[in-house]
Order: structure tokens, then sequence, then C-alpha cells
């Protein structure tokens, strides 16, 4: 008896359909569950399509058409792109679109080759599922044979690319995989991890996944799904089977635990911009592991009940599946906290975008009668788009520490079993740094709220409130949803603490809790309101809340900065205290001025994005403020490196505003032009008064520094800074000779290991840690990828032991490259990454 069972949208067997194992021929027996099969396609594909909106319907019912199609008067045509499916018939609906553009059966043939192009075209996933819904993707798999070229493979990028941007005009959003089952089943990759593909971080657990929901739209039968474990292991013996008319994507048989952590990292990864669906999905993963080597996986189960003797009423909901495989699971543990979160994030996936009447919604409505679910519980995920930020602050807490938990405990089970995992180095280091620039908790990071929870976080009124010592209330700045003196509401209410002021107002901001129509309100002796209100206006000019898409290649390249917003004076400002403006003020005296010698900056307040799509916030207050923040800047421009692609300086001040605006804009200029590489000009500065102090500039290989000096030695390094920065080498450095390109590539925060071949078939590492600092290592032998793993055991070792049970460590794992050096000339790719492969094989050739 099932934990869950519904009552509705059920699928019954034809009586008699199955024939027992002793009874009658091979061929019957066969002919029997291809009906079965046939069905349960039919069944699907009409809970697809009554389900969903009649745009739904017109792509789904035409991409096999024209994937089937290539011709100039049909949409998404290029030119000589590959064509044909295996034995494609036109439906109806097919044959009326065809008469549309004044074609008939006749010219569909006459136009097609004597050979299909494709074996197969299937869609899996939540098509037709409970949780398929107006936000759901459609993902399909386009299946090729063997003896398909690399020009029809581009080919058919390109004809892919015009078909999704075809089925967008009609707001369906569709993948489409590029699949062949010979490099499938042998496990060889042609695309490393991208937001849609996995690459090598799971092949079972993804197999799982099609198999179980696969829905033939055009092409060849699935081969494992119509046979028993003997029949489909003896499959190429068997005389009755002609295998050029099924696709095989293989089975089950060497699944191992090796893919267990590269599955729950993707899934994790996942869970960025699909956190509903990869809560469940990682929870599956949580459970195969605990009933692991006797894992019950899904599409076992559906062809278990396909093969079977009996007519048989069932689901055959894959979603449902999950869901009545995890609650069985976690009531017998007696997880009741996780069994709520997993009806909570089934049901949060289930009721995205248009909820409308129709079979989906009943078999809902009957689950959360199971649950026993109060109207208002309902209620409050139906309108999750209309949530504000105390609403959405908890769910996502909730959301993470679920995602988090389930991730620990499958590394906890890849060390009991002492696990290598299977996934390529390449794949760990590309999400290890995606799941970092989300999820690791930083000084001056700004941590961004899921927008698929809610869209719209906006408030009418926001309050900063500046906390002294000495108060109730522990030191620093708070933000409110509240204007101040409103009536107390404790249910929307919400609170957010922080020391530093632009780190709370970065992260209204950039979370969208403030925009152009909230009315702003402070409770400080220093954040004046119109300085605040104008602040937020040239954030909104200069620095959209919408970031550009990061690519794997900016993924791996140095976090450096995009965006850049420097505000000065925006939390002190002394030049309120100026009585009486000289006539003529010079930029020297803007950092000494008058008698005392001050310097007019007295805060600088620094927001950048870089280019993993990390805000980052920094705050310096005091006289040396200005120097903190040249050397804050100057150290995230890396060297070599582009500058950033906008630069903002911003002045608050009483007086003197567009004048220290200027005078920092040019120091701050000067900085980055030098950190670039860019050629400095005779009269570029080398020492700077602040204070009545004068500093030094030292711009090293690798960091940016500042000393104080004596007048004296002013004078005498005056107009040699140019000198200085090319001789400006430590004794510590000299020792370290390594490739330039290494300082050029590392990245601060990361450990980073770059193997360089040698000659003698020896190679040499380069070990770059989270600072920057570079140790090397010369002429090693031994096998990289033993020692990829040795390093990656030990890391989880420590981070395992580091942790308390209640968090959640580092995604700061150890990242590894390799020096090549195609067409002489030094380049660094990511280890066994597709450039590192195509370099071995070409030298080898």
């Amino acid at each position: 008896m099932k934990t869950l069972t519904l009552t509705a949208n059920k699928i019954t067997a034809v009586e008699g359909a199955a024939i027992g194992a002793n009874q009658g021929s091979f061929a019957q027996k066969l002919n029997s569950t291809k009906a079965r099969i046939d069905q349960l396609n039919a069944y699907r594909i009409e809970r697809a399509i009554n389900a969903n909106n009649h745009h739904f319907m017109h792509v789904f019912s035409l991409i096999p058409l024209l994937i089937h199609l290539n011709h100039p008067v049909l949409p998404a045509y290029v030119e000589n792109a590959p064509q044909g499916i295996w034995h494609f018939q036109l439906s109806d609906y097919q044959k009326q679109f065809l008469v549309s553009y004044r074609f008939d059966e006749a010219i569909s043939a006459d136009h097609l080759g004597p050979h299909p192009s494709f074996d197969a075209l299937y869609s899996m996933g939540s098509t037709g599922t409970i949780t398929q819904t107006s936000c759901s993707d459609l993902d399909l798999w386009l299946c090729y044979p063997n003896h398909f070229t690399i020009e029809q493979y581009k080919l058919m990028e390109l004809k892919i690319n015009k078909l999704q941007e075809w089925a967008k005009t009609f707001q369906i959003d569709i993948n489409i995989y590029l699949m062949n089952p010979e490099q499938f089943k042998s496990q060889t990759y042609n695309s490393s991890v991208t937001d849609e593909h996995s690459g090598s971080a799971q092949h079972f657990f993804l197999l799982d996944e099609f198999y179980r929901s696969a829905i033939l739209l055009a092409g060849k039968r699935l081969l494992w799904l119509h046979l028993h474990k003997n029949e489909y292991q003896n499959v190429h013996n068997n005389p009755e089977i002609d295998l050029t008319e099924w696709i095989d994507f293989g089975d089950f048989s060497s699944l191992s635990t090796s893919e267990f952590f590269g599955a729950s990292l993707w899934q994790l990864y996942k869970g960025i911009n699909n956190p509903y669906k990869s809560a469940i999905k990682i929870l599956l993963l949580e459970c195969y592991a605990h009933t692991y080597p006797k894992t019950k996986l899904i599409s076992k189960e559906f062809k278990k009940k396909l093969l079977s003797d009996n007519a048989l009423e069932y689901h055959f909901d894959p979603y449902l599946a999950m869901l009545e495989l995890v609650t069985e699971h976690l009531r017998s543990r007696k997880e009741w906290v996780k069994l709520d979160r997993l009806r909570v994030c089934f049901y949060a996936k289930a009721v995205e975008g248009e909820i409308n009447n129709n079979w989906r919604s009943r078999d809902l409505d009957e689950l959360v009668n199971q649950w026993s679910w109060s109207e208002k519980q309902i209620q409050l995920l139906q309108n999750r788009q209309h949530w504000k930020i105390k609403q959405v602050m908890n769910h996502e807490n909730m959301l993470i520490d679920h995602l988090l938990q389930s991730y620990r405990n499958l590394i906890h089970f890849a060390r009991k079993f002492h696990i290598n995992p299977s996934i390529m180095t390449n794949d760990t280091d590309i999400l290890m740094r995606k799941l970092y620039s989300v999820f690791e908790a930083l000084p001056g990071k700004i941590s961004l709220i899921n927008h698929k929870i809610s869209s719209n976080l906006a408030e009418k009124a926001i309050t900063f409130i500046e906390a002294k010592v000495g108060s109730a209330l522990q030191p620093g700045w708070y933000l409110v949803n509240q204007a101040p003196k409103s009536r107390y509401d404790s249910e929307n209410r919400y609170v957010h603490y922080n020391k530093s002021p632009i780190k709370l107002i970065a992260w209204g901001y950039f979370n969208g809790i403030i925009n152009a129509a909230t009315n702003l309100h402070t409770v400080s002796p220093n954040l004046d309101i119109e300085k605040l209100r104008q602040f937020i206006t040239d954030l909104r000019l200069s620095f959209p809340i919408q970031a550009p898409e990061v690519t794997n290649d900016d993924m791996h390249h140095p976090n450096e900065i995009r965006n850049l917003v420097i505000a000065l004076n925006l939390v002190q400002d002394p030049t309120e205290h100026i009585d009486e403006l000289p006539k003529k003020v010079y930029p020297s005296d803007l950092f000494n001025f008058g008698k005392a010698q001050k310097t007019l900056v007295g805060s600088v307040s620094i927001i950048y994005r870089n280019v993993w799509n990390e805000i980052r916030t920094q705050h310096f207050d005091g006289e040396d403020a200005i120097l903190k923040a040249l050397k804050l800047v100057s150290n995230r421009i890396y060297q070599g490196n582009s500058s950033p692609q906008s630069v903002n300086v911003f002045c608050y001040s009483k007086y003197l505003r567009s004048e220290l605006r200027d005078f920092v804009a040019d120091l701050v200029h000067k900085c980055i032009t030098i950190q670039t590489g860019c050629l400095l000009q005779e009269n570029e500065f080398s020492t700077l008064k602040v204070a009545g102090k004068t500093w030094q500039f030292l711009f090293h290989k690798k960091t940016f520094s500042i000393k104080q000096i004596d007048e004296q030695q002013a004078v005498e390094n005056l107009n040699s800074f140019a000198k200085t920065k090319q001789n400006a080498k430590s004794e510590n450095e000299k020792k370290k000779e390594f490739p330039q390109q290494i300082s050029e590539f590392a990245s601060e925060g990361f450990l980073q290991f770059f193997f360089e071949d040698n000659v003698d078939n020896s190679f040499n590492v380069y070990v770059v840690d989270e600072r920057n600092n570079v140790e090397s290592y010369y002429n090693c032998f031994g096998n990289k990828e033993e020692k990829i793993r040795k390093i990656n055991k030990l890391q989880n070792e420590k981070q395992l032991k580091t942790e308390t049970p209640a968090s959640f460590g580092s995604f700061n794992h150890p990242q590894f490259y390799q020096l090549i050096s195609p067409n002489g000339e030094l380049c660094i790719v990511p280890f066994q990454s597709r450039q590192h492969l195509d370099y071995l094989a070409q030298k080898h050739h």
C-alpha cells in the first residue's frame, strides 16, 4: 500500500495486455509491452495538453515537425541543417499546420532525403506531471546516430537556437539536448557543466529521470523500458530484436556510489534558479543514498509495473512517485520537519504561474486534504508572488537550510563509503565557484534573495536607524520596513541589521526592497535623508539591479570588478564644519584643509559587482578613509585584466562637492589604469598627502600597498613611480619565480593548483593560496588525477572536522588548472576541460 494514493487521473492497462512469463512467444510479450507503453505515452501527452494553454499545445505539437522538416518556408529554417526523424508520422494538427503553409504530405516526402538524420525525439522531466506549470520548461532529447558529423552537429545547434527563439514567441521555454546513445552509454561528455547541462556531474541519476518521465514524440522506442533484466542483458543474442529499430541509453548495472557527490552538487547548483524542484530532487538523492545498495530507482519501479502480468491502476507520474518514495523514507526515520518541508516545496513547485481549474488543481486539492492543511496554509503558498520581505526571508532561510543540510548528509554518505567522485575535475571547479558566488557568506558581501520565491519585494516605506554605543540596541544600523511612529505590525514588520550603513542600503536596493516609489526615512544624526534619497537615485541611474548573465568563462577568471560606485561623505561630512571657504581651493588642499590640515573626506562607501555577479561593499570612516578606499580598489583590479565596465564617483558633501568628486575620480582612474597595464604619464603620482602626512603608493606585481614616508623621501621619490613599479619585487617573490600568467589568472579566496608539463614527463605544480601567495614544486612525477583525488579527500575531511552540526562549511574547494601552449603561447585552462583534452589529443598526434 502506497503512502500517498490518488483516486483520479490514473492509467488502467488493457485487460490481458500482459502475458505471463510462461505463456506465449517473446514476440507476443513484446507486442503486449509495446501496447502498454503506447498507452502510457498517449496518456502523458493528453495530460500535458489538457493542463496547459493553447500556446503550449501549439509548440509541443509542432516541435517534432519542425525538426523533421527543415524547409525555407517553415519556422526555424537553417540551410543544410539535418532533418528527418525515423518513421515520422504526421498528426492531424501537424497536417493542418502544413496546409496553412501550402504544404502537403507529398511535398513533405519529396523534400526529405532517403535516410532520416535523427533516430528519435523524446520529452522528459515535468511534462505531463502534476508539477508542470506555465513556468515549466519543455526539455527534449533529440537522439542522433554515430555517423553524425561535426558540421551537422554545428548546423543543428543553430537550428535549435532558432527553434528556441520561435517557441519563445509563444512564451514557451524549450531546451533541446542533442543526445547520442552510444556516447551516453560510454559516458563520453561533449559538454561541460552549463546552466542546463549537467556535464559529468550525473549520469545514472539523469538516466533514471529520463526513463521514468520519457514521452516518445517521434522515432524509435526505448529498448531498456521494454525488456526484463535478463532479456536486456542478452539482447544481442536475440534474433527477434532488430537493434537498429531501438534506442538504447543503457541500464543501471554500473550504478555506484561515485555519482552521489556530483549529482548532489548539481542539484544544489540548480537550486539557485529552481529551488523547489531541487529541494525535492536532492531529498530523493538522500533517500537513494540511505537505501544503498538496495536503492529502488523510480524508473525501475515504473518498468516493473509496465512489465507485470497483471492489470493495474497507477498514476505513472514521476513527481508523485518522488513524493511518495521520499515521504515513506522520511516517515520511517521520523523526520517530520523534513517531511513538512518536502510538502511545502512540492506544493510551491506545483502552483507556480497560472492556477487553472483542471486535473492538476483537483489532484493537488486531494493531496492537501490528505496532509490536513488549513485553508490559510494553502492561500499563503498560492499568493507567494505577493509576499513581502518578512515572509520571503523566512521561506528562503528554510529553503537554503534544507538544500545545504541534504547536501551535507550526502557528503557524509560519500565519506562513509570512501567514494571517489565520478564527476570530472573541471565540472567540480565550475560548480563550486558558482555555489561559492551564491552561498558563501563573506564580510561586505550582499546576500541576494532568490527572486523565484517572490518577484516584487518593494516596500512602501523603509526607515534606517542608527544605534549608538550605550543605547539599548546593538551598535550599528537597522533597516525597518515601516515609517517612523507607524502602527506596530508584528505579522509583517521586518528588521535587518548590519554594522555598516552602506551594506544595509545596498542590501535593500539590490534585493528590490527599495525602489523609486519607496518612502525613505532616517533616524540618525549622521545620515541625512536628502543625501540618502540622492544616493538611491544615483545608484538606480548608474548601477542596475539586473546583472548580466555569468558565463563559464567568467567563472574561470578572477572575480574582478565589473561595476564600481564610490560614495564620498555620505555618512561623515567634514565640510559641514567649514566656517569660511577660501577664494581658491587647490586639489592638494582637499586632503589637507586649513591650518589644521584636515582631510575633507570623512567617509568613503564602496559598492561593486564583480564578474561572478557578487555584490560587495566596504565602508571607511576617518582620516585615512580615502587611502583605504584606494588600496581596496587597486587590489580588486587584477593586473593585465580589463578595466571595469563602469566607474562612478558621487559626492554628498555640503561644500566643495564637485571638487572632491573630480579629484577622487581622477585618483581612482589612475589606480585602475596603472593596475590594468596602461602606460604611466610623466606627471603620474607616486605620493599623496592626507591630513598632513605623506604616503607613498607602491604597485607590486600582485598587490598594491601604501606606506607613510617623510617629506625628504617624498621629494626623492618624485617622478620615480614607474621605476618603483617595475622594481618593486620582494626577495620572497624573487625566490619563487613562476609563469606570469598565473599571477594574472589567480583568484583571491581560492586554493588553486596549476600543473605545467615538462619534456621529461615530469610536471611542475604551482600552488596559489587564498591570499594569492604562491608555492612552486618542480619536476614532480606520478598520476595527476590521483593527486587531485587525494587533495580533494583531505580538503573534505578537513571541512567535515571543522564544521559544527548546525552549520555548513565553505564552497571554497581546491581548483585545478593546466598550463598548455597551443601555437606556442602559454595559456591556462581548467584541468580535464575540453580545451585541455583537445590539446593532449593534438599533441599525441
